[in-house]
């Protein structure tokens, strides 16, 4: 069995999710009918469904919003036309996944993909409906590192909208789960971000927490941008 990567994998996906056939998708990639099968079952099963968004529960769209915040990654790539989600988190988190994995089932009626690189457990989802629906509540501008990559940490914010205080809370909860550092002792949360910083440190104040702190800590590094950080004090 021909092994695919992942670029490939996801050019084969959305064109089953166009509706071309195994022997068209066959035709112009070149791999076998038996190979594209095998993928093709193990991605879809028997049929391809996309995932479902119940927009009413403000809690747990908060919580996603504070994870694709923290650590998540949005992309469309042009050539195979797929709208990609990712969530990262470490590998020692093996367990938290587990149980985001379920949070998303239930709320998406959809399993994602769930795969290591490295060090690194993702959760992937490939889905415009969910592309489309972060992006309603969450933006960031251009800021180039010396690599040429475009950094979502350092520019990131959410879009000027009438936030319930359930959403709120679980905004508050992913962004912590994601971004974030739990003690005995204390709660840190860390961005490169100001703009996100100051909004979630309205969110406190709108929650009538009372003892926390903004604080910014340059980098001394030329190459590296300082970091700001919400703590209870």
């Amino acid at each position: 069995m021909n092994r695919l990567n992942e670029k490939e994998r996801d050019y084969i996906i959305q064109l089953v999710k166009k509706g071309k056939s195994l022997n068209y998708i066959s035709k112009i990639t070149g791999l076998g009918k038996s190979t594209l099968y095998y993928h093709y079952k193990k991605t879809f099963g028997k049929k391809y469904k996309d995932l479902k968004i119940e927009d009413d529960d403000d809690l747990f769209i908060g919580e996603l919003v504070g994870l694709f915040v923290g650590d998540g990654y949005a992309f469309f790539d042009r050539k195979s036309y797929s709208y990609s989600i990712r969530f990262y988190f470490n590998n020692t988190e093996k367990e938290y996944v587990k149980e985001l994995v379920k949070l998303f089932v239930k709320n998406f009626n959809k399993s994602p993909m769930v795969y290591r690189t490295k060090n690194v457990l993702i959760i992937k989802y490939l889905s415009k409906k969910l592309f489309n629906f972060l992006l309603n509540y969450v933006g960031w501008g251009v800021s180039i590192n010396k690599a040429g990559q475009n950094k979502k940490s350092r520019t990131v914010f959410l879009k000027d909208r009438e936030y319930s205080d359930r959403f709120k809370i679980g905004f508050l909860r992913g962004f912590v789960d994601s971004d974030g550092y739990i003690s005995s002792k204390k709660i840190v949360l860390a961005s490169a971000s100001e703009i996100i910083m100051k909004q979630t440190e309205s969110f406190f104040v709108d929650l009538n927490f009372k003892y926390f702190k903004l604080s910014f800590y340059p980098d001394k590094r030329s190459n590296r941008k300082g970091m700001w950080h919400i703590y209870n004090t």
